[in-house]
């Protein structure tokens, strides 16, 4: 085998790099080799929580592109609707005037692969852009997490190809995490500091996955780590009472809102 695993064209996401960082091993089940995630016992109540989420990330979506979701909230059920008065009366803070695009997907050249993000709603104002992050299931990420690094680092490389007449610096971009429940919210607003760091632990980061064989991708030694992880039939450890398979973060190429992709 190379030591080149990974093909030409490869796309990092957030949810690859997060993957590969809780073990290696998996990385290399899940992208390399592309075994399927097994199987589990269905779990009424994570089975409910997940399509909570879905369902209101789903509307959001379909506001934000200006469509009437009033029919889809009164009969979302109580819970749903509860977040969704969340969201109309403490909703986040976006910029004055701008120009909305759910479910943005964006990715720029690395070398011979790809980094992407996709945006749950990306809000480009007449002077900053906000990434907005709806966090319905697990809670908000802790500070210098990966998703934050990526989505920004992307933003400040690619974005302009959702706004070509404007420049934006790095100060003018931020990214918020908002959960509906309380709600809460977290914001990290991004500087050129920050955009330099964030380069250099990417390509620390992706140069080490790139330069690795598969071979050497084992299980991490932390028994913890498989909690979430339905790979554990693999490894011969046993594993959490439910898993969640993680969806990637970039769409193929399509439309500019939507459900849409940029690629530059």
């Amino acid at each position: 085998m190379s030591a080149t695993t990974l093909p030409a064209g490869f796309r990092f996401s957030q949810t690859a790099l997060r993957t590969y960082l809780a073990c290696p091993y998996r990385f290399r089940l899940r992208y390399l080799e592309r075994v399927p995630w097994p199987s589990f016992p269905p779990n009424p109540a994570v089975e409910a929580a997940l399509e909570l989420g879905r369902r209101f990330h789903e509307l959001a979506r379909q506001h934000y592109l200006g469509l009437d979701v009033s029919d889809m909230v009164e009969a979302a059920g109580p819970e749903l609707a509860e977040w969704w008065a969340c969201l109309q009366t403490a909703g986040p803070e976006l910029p004055v005037g701008a120009h909305f695009y759910p479910e943005a997907g964006l990715s720029i050249p690395w070398g011979p692969y790809r980094l992407a993000a996709r945006y749950d709603l990306l809000a480009v104002g007449p002077q900053s852009v906000l990434v907005v992050d709806w966090k319905t299931g697990r809670g908000l990420p802790p500070a210098g997490d990966v998703q934050s690094r990526v989505y920004l680092y992307v933003l400040s490389q690619g974005g302009r190809a959702y706004y070509p007449d404007h420049t934006y610096a790095a100060e003018d971009l931020a990214l918020l995490y908002w959960h509906p429940q309380g709600p809460r919210q977290q914001r990290r607003d991004y500087s050129a500091a920050q955009q330099a760091a964030d380069h250099a632990f990417l390509q620390e980061m992706i140069g080490e996955i790139a330069a690795r064989p598969a071979q050497e991708m084992q299980r991490v030694e932390d028994p913890a780590a498989c909690r979430d992880c339905a790979y554990t039939a693999l490894c011969g450890r046993p594993a959490g009472s439910w898993w969640e398979w993680e969806a990637e973060d970039d769409y193929s190429s399509g439309a500019t809102s939507g459900r849409g992709s940029i690629q530059i």
